[in-house]
């Protein structure tokens, strides 16, 4: 008899439930900041299961729910957190299933909705082991992931105060149902934005010696904002600088009185990301001031980088390894360059995320992508398991 029957048994149980959840969260997916039906439904489940929890955390659709330990132990001091995000994308679902999003446009095609249903199964299991661990157990059902706005205002509303450690599981298509994704140190880098605006001076296209060309002017700085990272900066650091968007100009014949630039930096170095205002403030003032041209540039900070801590991705490892075999536990070489919004938790508390195979064999955020229901059962059993041992340790 394995030491885990009865956590299998309690996660068999609440499968069904949290599968059908998943399904209603998935046709009825709600875009950042309008999750309302979302949080009435896990606050309707909480509810029922006798899970206390708050709600509107933040002014927001946060909910924090709060299962205490009854067991007796050197852990009863200790607080881990557990993070799912609600929130769906503005994208038409292109698949062909039974719970295909029922709201054309929006659709869960970042797999939030297995995120939310795993953590509520989570939650559930807890509270019906609660005797066999000491300790608090808090689970963050977060909205706005995708507009990096939900995390810290959570954080702002006192979510963190106490807690000892962080963690969140993230669905991943890369790796199929039953493996984990771990990585220590750098996991997903920052993302700040910016925008600029060149002024230039407008005219005929047949006299653009009369002119100040913004066009010219901002052509210019697209290629030479890029040696920030070619030449400034050193080449071991990943560094994604890019310009997404390029507008001037009302017809062929007319050269523009201004050009607006705007687009991200990525980095996992703290330093560069402290640093980028002031490099890129450089360049654009020379560029501008060379080619007579005056410009307005701002600068606005996002999401920190995610950095995984050594100790907590050594539990989870040692949970996975015990729960689906070392050989389903799989080393991350490489971080990724895009960026979450957990990383406001973990400027307050050591944590990691987690990626979670779904084995969907599109790409996030596309039109095909769906989480699926055959990573819940290894979410629950991770997330269970690891809040036991964490209290324990």
């Amino acid at each position: 008899m394995s030491r885990f029957d009865q956590l299998h048994a309690h996660v068999a149980a609440v499968l069904p439930q949290i599968i059908a959840f998943r399904h209603d969260l998935h046709a009825h997916p709600e875009l950042s900041g309008s999750e309302e039906n979302t949080a009435r439904k896990v606050s309707e489940a909480l509810a029922q299961a006798g899970i206390a929890h708050k709600s509107r955390v933040g002014g927001m659709n946060g909910i924090v729910a709060t299962i205490q330990g009854t067991q007796s132990g050197s852990g009863a001091g200790k607080t881990l957190a557990l993070r799912g995000d609600m929130d769906a994308l503005p994208i038409l679902e292109e698949n062909d299933v039974p719970y295909k999003s029922q709201r054309p446009g929006v659709m869960h095609a970042c797999g939030h909705d297995g995120h939310t249903a795993n953590l509520l199964g989570t939650a559930l299991v807890l509270n019906a082991l609660k005797d066999s661990f000491a300790g608090t157990v808090k689970l963050f059902f977060q909205p706005a992931e995708e507009t990096v706005s939900g995390a810290e205002t959570m954080v702002r509303a006192g979510c963190m105060e106490g807690v000892d450690a962080v963690l969140m599981l993230h669905g991943w298509p890369d790796l199929p149902p039953g493996q984990l994704g771990l990585r220590v140190g750098p996991a997903m880098a920052s993302s700040d934005s910016w925008r600029l605006t060149i002024h230039g001076q407008g005219g005929h296209a047949a006299y653009p010696h009369k002119t100040v060309d913004p066009v010219y002017i901002g052509a210019q700085l697209v290629t030479a904002l890029q040696s920030l990272v070619s030449r400034e900066l050193n080449p071991t650091e990943p560094v994604v600088l890019t310009v997404a968007t390029f507008h001037a100009g009302t017809a062929r014949n007319i050269i523009a009185e201004k050009a607006e630039l705007a687009g991200t930096v990525r980095t996992l170095n703290k330093a560069i990301r402290d640093s980028m205002p002031e490099r890129m403030t450089r360049i654009i003032k020379g560029v501008c001031d060379t080619f007579r041209a005056t410009y307005d540039f701002t600068f606005t900070p996002g999401t920190p980088p995610v950095v995984n801590d050594a100790s907590v991705v050594a539990l989870v490892r040692e949970v996975g390894e015990e729960l689906f075999g070392a050989e389903n536990i799989v080393t991350l070489s490489e971080p990724t360059m895009g960026a979450e919004d957990f990383a406001f938790y973990l400027e307050y508390a050591p944590g990691a995320m987690i990626r979670l195979g779904t084995g969907c064999p599109y790409l996030l955020h596309t039109p095909k992508y769906d989480f699926g229901d055959a990573p819940l059962e290894t979410g629950i059993l991770l997330m269970v398991e690891t809040a036991r041992r964490f209290m324990h340790e």
